[in-house]
C-alpha cells in the first residue's frame, strides 16, 4: 500500500463508539461516544441498490485511511464525510507497521443518531 501522505488527508472524521444505557421502558438506548477526530483520505469503493425495510436504497462501500491508531472496532462508525454516517467493516494495519489505519466502512444499516 502507498504511504499516507500529509495532502492525502482532505477530510476531517469523527470515529463513534455506541453507548447503550437502560431507559425506563425496559429496553436501552444508543447515544454515541465520540473517540477519534482524524483528518483522512476516503475513496470511494463501489455502490449497489438493496431492499431496506421494505424500499429500495442505495448502499455505498469507502475505503478510509488514517494516521495509525488502535483500538477501533466494527461496531464503531465514521461521521462526517458527506454528511453521512458510515458503519465500519473493518480496520486493518495493511503492512504491520502501525503507519497508517485502512478502514472498510459501508452505509449499510447505517444507524443515524436521533
Amino acid at each position: 500500500m502507498k504511504p499516507l501522505r500529509s495532502e492525502d488527508l482532505r477530510h476531517k472524521l469523527e470515529i463513534r463508539r455506541p453507548t447503550e444505557a437502560p431507559n425506563d421502558d425496559g429496553g436501552y438506548d444508543t447515544s454515541w461516544t465520540t473517540i477519534a477526530t482524524p483528518w483522512a483520505e476516503v475513496l470511494g469503493l463501489d455502490g449497489r441498490e438493496s431492499v431496506m425495510d421494505q424500499a429500495l436504497q442505495g448502499i455505498s462501500t469507502y475505503r478510509i485511511r488514517i494516521r495509525w491508531r488502535g483500538g477501533i472496532e466494527p461496531a464503531d462508525q465514521v461521521r462526517g464525510y458527506a454528511g453521512r454516517e458510515l458503519n465500519i467493516t473493518s480496520a486493518v494495519d495493511p503492512d504491520g507497521k502501525r503507519e497508517q489505519l485502512v478502514i472498510l466502512a459501508t452505509t449499510e444499516s447505517a444507524r443515524a443518531e436521533p
